[in-house]
């Protein structure tokens, strides 16, 4: 592979990347809650392999976190951020 090639490779992969951590911030702003990786793959139209292995990078860059087990449903959210339950207050 070319330098030229593999520059252009690793663009187009953060360019990706941010595409996916933009959707899942908006996503959570509509919704209060995270997307499913269906949910990204279809409005993104990338594989799921692609999905986490950008949602993966964006948890080790500190972009995103998760307390759940790799695999889990819906268990991401934008670091720094806090959801609550209804009703519920911090105290």
């Amino acid at each position: 592979m070319s330098k030229e090639l593999r520059k252009r490779s690793i663009a187009e992969s953060k360019a990706i990347k941010r595409e996916v951590y933009a959707f899942i911030v908006n996503y959570i702003k509509e919704h209060v809650y995270p997307p499913s990786n269906k949910e990204i793959c279809e409005a993104l139209n990338m594989a799921g392999t692609t999905a986490h292995r950008h949602i993966a990078e964006l948890i080790n860059e500190g972009l995103l976190e998760t307390d759940a087990d790799p695999g889990a449903v819906r268990a991401i959210r934008v670091a720094g951020t806090h959801v609550t339950r209804k009703g519920k207050r911090n105290e």
